[in-house]
């Protein structure tokens, strides 16, 4: 009887100690998967991306918008502040807190658009469609008013509060859009990809600046989203045209 029960209290400590390894495997495979898929390397990221040429427009596109997006962070204070002196005076103080305060209201307003479209059944390559060519639109308007010897204002913030709607509106109409052509296991991984050029393309810019100046910075990051328009226009017809194929096929 002793020996049974020591037997059975043995096939117990056994099965519990089963049971934990198993659990450990568990979650180290899910944390994997959460990595980037089990096992997969930056080389299976690239091939997945060239087998894909809507991975590539995508991705192209993100690179290209957060360059941009991020020259504007670093060149809007000198060119509002231009343009404040110009208006105002060479001794007046611009409100870079009212102004950052405007900055995020637009993009709010740009994310409330965004849902409103979606409830209205829009596609969301054609809301991100329209909403480069505004962002192309309002970068080029903001570059040509910089360029001018007397800054106007009123052009320049118009221009500003315009873009940074459309960086509102950038965010949810690209992580739909990355949910529906990428699998979760495998975001991180090519986001980091395309982080790659993303990073050297704002490099670029910076150890330029002094030979671009404001107006210059804005100019290029103008062409980016210019390019970027034409990518996403790609896009949507790769997109259109697969739907296409699925419903008649």
């Amino acid at each position: 009887s002793a020996s049974a029960s020591a037997s059975a209290s043995a096939s117990a400590s056994a099965a519990k100690e089963s049971k934990k390894k198993d659990k450990g495997k568990d979650k180290s495979s899910s944390a994997k998967e959460e990595k980037g898929g089990s096992g997969a390397t930056i080389g299976d990221a690239v091939a997945m991306i060239r087998k894909d040429p809507k991975l590539m427009c995508i991705g192209a596109v993100q690179s290209l918008f957060e360059a941009a997006m991020y020259v504007f962070i670093l060149q809007w204070p000198p060119a509002i502040a231009s343009a404040v002196r110009t208006m105002f005076g060479p001794d007046a103080v611009t409100p870079f807190g009212t102004i950052f305060s405007c900055f995020m209201s637009c993009s709010l307003l740009g994310s409330i658009l965004f849902g409103r479209f979606n409830k209205k059944k829009v596609a969301s390559e054609d809301a991100a469609s329209v909403m480069l060519v505004l962002a192309t639109l309002s970068m080029t308007a903001a570059a040509f008013a910089v360029k001018s010897s007397a800054v106007p204002f009123a052009a320049l913030v118009s221009s500003f509060f315009v873009y940074e709607a459309c960086v509102g509106m950038y965010f949810p109409a690209m992580g739909t859009l990355w949910s529906a052509l990428l699998p979760d296991a495998h975001r991180s991984l090519i986001l980091s990809v395309f982080g790659i050029p993303l990073n050297l393309s704002v490099a670029a810019i910076f150890l330029n600046i002094k030979k671009l100046g404001v107006s210059g910075a804005l100019g290029v990051s103008a062409g980016g989203l210019a390019l970027a328009t034409a990518i996403m226009v790609r896009l949507r017809s790769i997109m259109r045209s697969e739907s296409a194929a699925s419903e008649t096929g």
